[in-house]
């Protein structure tokens, strides 16, 4: 069992680069700009946010507030947020704008992602689910922005004189 779940929390992170990979590889040519739009816009805001929520609140991780060995060694630092499941959670939402299907998969991918995290000692749940909240944020966030500037963008060039 602990080498499941330790598999699953280390290296499951590779089946969302994958599926995002197969997500963007079966776009048309605009939709691939505007994913690296959203991409890229996404990542910045979901990594901001994370970044202040981890100044605002520490959270010890589980092993070294219950005084126990986690599955696998792991650094003592904030466990808030989870960047494993941050990471995994912002590829799912992202995915989802572009492919309901995949995005579901994703985020199924992430949340065993987080929750071996938790099994494994080296996160407590709201160190997941914050992580899961931020990446959501921070994807509608960009693909919201996006969505709007492509909106002008096209109501301006039908404008034209």
């Amino acid at each position: 069992m602990h080498a499941i779940v330790t598999f699953i929390a280390k290296y499951f992170i590779a089946l969302s680069v994958i599926g995002i990979c197969i997500v963007w590889l079966r776009l048309n040519m605009s939709n691939k700009k505007r994913f690296i739009v959203v991409a890229v816009i996404g990542a910045i805001l979901t990594i901001v946010l994370a970044k202040l929520a981890s100044k605002l609140y520490y959270d010890p991780r589980p092993f070294v507030a219950g005084h126990f060995t986690p599955y696998f060694s792991h650094g003592n630092d904030n466990g808030f947020p989870s960047d494993h499941t941050l990471f995994a959670s912002f590829l799912a939402f992202l995915s989802w704008y572009y492919s309901k299907k995949a995005g579901l998969g994703l985020l199924i991918v992430a949340l065993l992602i987080g929750l071996s995290r938790v099994v494994a000692g080296v996160h407590h749940l709201l160190d997941i689910l914050g992580s899961m909240v931020f990446a959501f944020v921070g994807s509608w966030l960009a693909f919201y922005l996006v969505q709007k500037i492509a909106q002008k963008r096209s109501a301006d060039k039908s404008v034209t004189p």
